[in-house]
């Protein structure tokens, strides 16, 4: 019964989020035809706004953990309207299971990267030396030191030649963006280093462990609904390595009547420092941002939109990226 109830509410969420894209093209067309002499940029900006109008109805519906997955796994590919011509698709993605590079760089500028000052800070430096062991980047110090002068505002270095800023005056500073913001730090890394295995680190490597947020530490989360097969889940980076094989429920391993957190410091730690916890929608305090690419094709010109957007507040979070093919 409970399985047939789920597939029912699956398959009413794949009707109703179809219906409002078919919706949406609908209402671009109009919106296209009013307009003479509209560009491709027009077009895109048009369905964009459109397409957060059906986020902001689709979300309404997101109240428990179930209900997020099926969301997530809805990804919707490229549909085109017949009159307009238009293509439009969307994938989707959470980041509150992944780990935000951001606030690990932040909190540990405090301790100028030095790893072994506390159990805090060897937390917080895990995940980089099990990533960078993984795909075996040599320099894991020198590595360590380029984005820490990234997410630092001064102009002093933390190792030598590290302040990208000062040879570069357009290189941005106080957080890392984006992976194209990252990927001019390996490229300085490289030139340091001589390392050809950080060209293992592509996009897709280090987006599926890590994402850019924001350094404001009261709005992070981790999520612990995460899938335990994944070998590259972000509770691999973050765990001690006697539970990496055996915990198969993150959330029932920290959650508040769990015995694990209480009688290990260690964990009680982790649940702090990287704020784990499960997926509340009455949790204001905190964002819950999915990743969103929206993908519209025009005849031959195809954009692309990587944005944020907060599932709690209802809201775009933040424009990632924008490519035009």
């Amino acid at each position: 019964m409970k399985k047939a109830i789920v597939l029912m509410m699956t398959l009413g969420f794949i009707a109703v989020i179809t219906a409002l894209v078919l919706y949406s093209l609908s209402i671009s067309q109009k919106s296209f035809g009013a307009v003479a002499q509209i560009d491709a940029q027009n077009q895109f900006a048009l369905t964009f706004k459109d397409f957060t109008k059906i986020l902001d109805t689709v979300t309404k519906e997101i109240k428990e953990p179930e209900a997020l997955d099926m969301l997530l796994a809805m990804d919707i590919p490229p549909l085109t309207e017949p009159k307009s011509g238009v293509t439009i698709g969307l994938e989707m993605d959470s980041y509150m299971r992944k780990i935000n590079l951001n606030a690990i760089l932040v909190q540990l500028l405090k301790a100028e990267g030095n790893c072994d000052q506390n159990m805090t800070t060897e937390l917080l430096c895990r995940p980089l030396d099990r990533f960078f062991e993984r795909y075996e980047i040599r320099d894991k110090r020198l590595m360590m030191d380029l984005m820490l002068d990234t997410v630092d505002k001064d102009d002093i270095e933390m190792g030598s030649e590290t302040e990208i800023a000062l040879e570069d005056i357009d290189f941005a500073q106080g957080k890392i963006y984006s992976f194209n913001h990252l990927q001019k730090i390996f490229d300085k890394y490289y030139q340091l280093s001589s390392d050809k295995n950080i060209f293992k680190l592509d996009r897709e490597t280090v987006e599926d462990v890590f994402y850019f947020g924001d350094t404001n530490l009261t709005t992070q989360m981790l999520d612990c609904n995460v899938d335990p097969l994944n070998t590259q889940n972000a509770f691999t980076y973050i765990l001690p390595a006697h539970l990496l094989d055996t915990q198969s429920d993150y959330c029932q391993l920290f959650d508040k009547k769990s015995e694990m957190p209480a009688g290990d410091p260690e964990l009680k730690l982790i649940k702090e420092t990287f704020k784990v916890k499960q997926f509340d929608l009455n949790d204001t305090k905190s964002k819950y941002l999915i990743k969103c690419n929206l993908i519209l094709g025009t005849g031959t010109l195809e954009n692309e939109l990587i944005f944020a957007y907060d599932i709690t507040h209802k809201r775009i979070d933040r424009i990632e990226e924008s490519v035009s093919k």
